[in-house]
């Protein structure tokens, strides 16, 4: 017997992602966070801080400026211990600076 109907959630496919190992700043309201970007998409990234430097509320949250790539306006996905998801508010924007750059290293995400 099927069961089509489950308390579980299905799991949504995720977007290909470039694994990255980029410097970032986290620009929050009258202060900025160090991170290390280490996956990216054409929706979001993700960041992971340093210990002790997640300590604040995302509310402040601004923009984040990935070294060698553009600064960029993001919300909050999700927040796990010293790692962050942001997805661009804007992908339509986000999209060519992100082809630029990766055509510039020479990498897609998979």
């Amino acid at each position: 017997m099927v069961q089509t109907n489950s308390i579980f959630r299905t799991a949504k496919p995720t977007e290909p992602r470039l694994r990255l190992n980029l410097p970032c700043t986290v620009n929050l309201s009258g202060s900025v966070r160090e991170a290390i970007v280490y996956n990216i998409s054409y929706s979001g990234f993700a960041v992971r801080l340093p210990e002790g430097q997640n300590n604040f509320c995302l509310a402040e949250l601004k923009s984040v400026s990935i070294e060698d790539i553009a600064e960029f306006e993001v919300r909050t996905r999700w927040r796990k211990d010293t790692r962050i998801g942001f997805a661009f508010l804007s992908k339509r924007g986000a999209r060519p600076i992100l082809d630029a750059y990766f055509a510039k290293i020479g990498e897609f995400p998979t």
